[in-house]
């Protein structure tokens, strides 16, 4: 009972301090977003996610405040942004749909397109023509195996920006996730219960979607940077100024509730975050934790909507 009265007055006490900080959103928030909707999102985040409340609070608000200056929701539903509990500091993580919202509202986006090609299918470079290349899918019989992946970006004075990744190199980015690796070793079976086994080709577009996300307008390539930074085990703080950086840090053993060391793979649970991709994997983390502990791996397709628009 006293615990449950403790989350209420945390709860509580954390709505007030972001009806305190309503005007600094204003401040900071574009026009499409409201402070209102982002308490009420973020609060509806914290009561869903309750390890948000062990955090430091001062590093839960200024993770709210990275959502309010990019303009991205962290409602871990819509894929634009992630509060991840992260040893006792909360975490901005932009998701990759955030990445596109942002370039779309930066008004030098118009589109951005990705897309598989097949080895059947007509593909070719060729840097004298605007865009350079050609994709032609074939229409008629077997498409073939995928084998490389294309963005293409373009901006409303005409320009554009793409890139494209070979199978090798999607997969290359698949072996180092920390999401894939985690699966691979709980696999049951020899099952992987991954996006990247059931949602290859939505992970592989949704992998060059971010490559290309850090050639486009400023605040993309922020929030690029953002996802970067965390695959690289570092921690985005913002400054009183509103800017970003990042603060190395060494990863220490997390602390379960009764003050004691949890298992690497408990830990893990906490902010399960793919590497390169940027996609996070959220859900019960007391179902996954006993699961993992007990040599079953929980499926991830239940928490990940791991779709490009295209």
């Amino acid at each position: 009972m006293n615990q449950q009265v403790t989350k209420k007055e945390q709860v509580n006490s954390v709505r007030n301090l972001l009806e305190q900080m309503r005007p600094q959103m204003n401040a900071a928030l574009p026009k499409h977003l409201t402070s209102e909707r982002l308490a009420r999102v973020a609060m509806t985040t914290i009561q869903n996610t309750p390890k948000l409340l062990d955090c430091d609070r001062s590093s839960l608000i200024s993770a709210i405040m990275s959502c309010a200056q990019l303009g991205l929701e962290p409602d871990g539903l819509l894929g634009q942004a992630y509060l991840i509990p992260f040893k006792n500091k909360v975490q901005f993580i932009p998701g990759y749909k955030g990445l596109i919202d942002l370039a779309r509202r930066s008004g030098d986006v118009s589109s951005i397109l990705a897309k598989e090609v097949y080895e059947n299918d007509e593909f070719s470079v060729d840097y004298s023509q605007e865009p350079p290349f050609v994709h032609k899918p074939c229409l008629k019989g077997e498409r073939g195996e995928a084998i490389l992946f294309w963005c293409l970006a373009k901006f409303k004075d005409g320009g554009y920006h793409w890139d494209y990744m070979t199978v090798e190199e999607i997969n290359a980015v698949r072996d180092g996730s920390s999401g894939y690796q985690s699966a691979k070793r709980f696999a049951k079976g020899g099952v992987i219960n991954s996006p990247w086994v059931s949602h290859y080709n939505e992970m592989a577009k949704k992998t060059v979607v971010r490559r290309i996300c850090k050639m486009l307008p400023m605040s993309v390539a922020r929030a690029a940077m953002i996802e970067d930074a965390v695959d690289a085990g570092k921690r985005v703080d913002r400054t009183e100024t509103g800017d970003f950086i990042v603060v190395d840090h060494e990863p220490t053993p997390a602390q379960d509730d009764d003050g004691g060391n949890q298992t690497a793979a408990s830990s893990k649970l906490e902010a399960f975050v793919d590497n390169e991709t940027g996609e996070v994997i959220e859900g019960n983390v007391d179902e996954e934790r006993r699961q993992v502990e007990s040599g079953v791996a929980f499926d991830p397709e239940d928490a990940v909507d791991a779709k490009v628009a295209s």
